[in-house]
């Protein structure tokens, strides 16, 4: 139901699927999102809030203070968003699309110091307990409002599935938190028509705990995000195999990535024959960049490596190298811009390793002595063997 209802409004908003990833649709889809669950959360606050202090709960009363932290987070994703839309100007050429990123940052401190504040309340009221009572309507009443908030919250998980936003992910939990916080007030407050007065007080604990848990989750999320985190590895392969379809194109490797927001910023090697001339090699530089810009919606930057594959001396070269690789780090190495120098006296041979991010200094180290130590057993003939190690960061 939530399902439909969501692409409905997608489409009154005339975003197609093939629209959801550009900065203006997603920004609208965000304030909806946003506007929305500011003016539910805030009916919801003032509505706990008169019954939490009309009965004299703590839980119901936190519970509603939580729900106007909901009210805050929804309003800084609301301008985050409006920001995020914003054209590139003079201090942020990239754009601002990491403004979402820092609103999933904001949501996460607000939940955590919200979690604190109320635990450090509900330790107290399970030490110093209070009689609290609640007619059963009172109940029911908090009841419909976890209806309420479920509702919202997935109406916000799928707004954030539709446009891939962490943002609106963590609205989601900051919703769902406040649902099963509900539930815990609810026990409290039948429990207490029984006589268990210390119920307010541990229902208080059990709802900061999970408040505070939640955002510790979505602040680490926030913080990976504006530190940058290792590209989708299936979006990666897609990438490299569209680059290898093209003719001429050997392979590709040194991939970086920056993400602002929807904005993707690559750049990468591509190998070539060596006997492209340099027109010939601008040319297939030019359509892939083209192209791949197209279809992935990134602007790229491509550097053309000219390779020789039918020298017999590099295709040994090669082919030793693989099985020392395959020997004891297949599937973990992989090396590319093999090249010979020398003069004819003096032979070198230089090329460059791609690590598994698993590997670590002192393994990449050994492994580096591993490939010159069984390569200079088997070709005497080598003055040097350089090998570069890439860094992490290039794919």
């Amino acid at each position: 139901m939530v399902e439909r209802i969501i692409l409905k409004i997608v489409r009154k908003m005339s975003c197609s699927e093939d629209d959801l990833s550009k900065d203006d649709c997603r920004a609208k889809i965000g304030m909806l999102e946003g506007g929305t669950s500011i003016i539910v959360n805030f009916g919801l606050f003032i509505l706990k809030a008169a019954l939490g202090l009309m009965i004299g709960s703590l839980s119901l009363t936190a519970d509603a203070f939580h729900t106007l932290s909901d009210v805050l987070t929804s309003l800084v994703i609301f301008v985050a968003f409006k920001i995020s839309k914003k054209e590139p100007d003079e201090k942020h050429p990239f754009g601002h699309g990491r403004m979402e990123s820092v609103a999933t940052l904001i949501v996460a401190v607000l939940l955590i110091v919200a979690g604190v504040e109320f635990f450090q309340i509900s330790l107290s009221r399970v030490l110093h307990p209070k009689a609290v009572e609640a007619s059963w309507i009172i109940i029911l009443i908090v009841l419909a409002t976890v209806v309420v908030k479920e509702m919202l919250a997935r109406f916000s998980r799928e707004l954030g599935k539709a446009v891939n936003s962490a943002a609106l992910e963590a609205d989601f939990w900051h919703h769902r938190m406040d649902a099963i916080s509900s539930l815990f007030v609810i026990a409290a407050l039948a429990g207490q028509r029984f006589g268990f007065e210390r119920l307010d007080g541990i229902a208080g604990i059990f709802v900061s705990i999970l408040v505070a848990y939640t955002g510790w989750d979505i602040a680490k999320r926030g913080i990976d995000e504006i530190l940058g985190t290792r590209p989708d590895r299936n979006f990666v392969a897609k990438i490299k195999g569209a680059v290898k379809e093209f003719p001429g194109v050997y392979d590709i490797h040194d991939m970086v990535i920056h993400k602002y927001g929807t904005k993707i910023i690559l750049s990468f090697h591509v190998e070539i024959p060596d006997s492209f001339t340099f027109k010939e090699a601008h040319n297939i530089a030019d359509r892939v960049e083209k192209s791949i810009n197209k279809k992935f919606n990134t602007f790229c930057t491509i550097h053309i490596d000219p390779v020789n594959i039918n020298d017999p001396e590099l295709i040994q070269y090669r082919e030793n190298i693989s099985e020392l690789i395959n020997e004891r780090y297949k599937g973990e190495i992989t090396f590319h811009d093999l090249r010979l120098v020398g003069d004819g006296i003096v032979k070198n041979l230089l090329f460059d390793i791609q690590c598994a991010p698993d590997m670590g200094a002192k393994d990449t180290r050994n492994a580096v002595k591993y490939l010159e130590s069984g390569l200079y057993s088997k070709f005497s003939e080598l003055n040097d063997i350089i090998i570069e190690i890439e860094p992490a960061y290039a794919m």
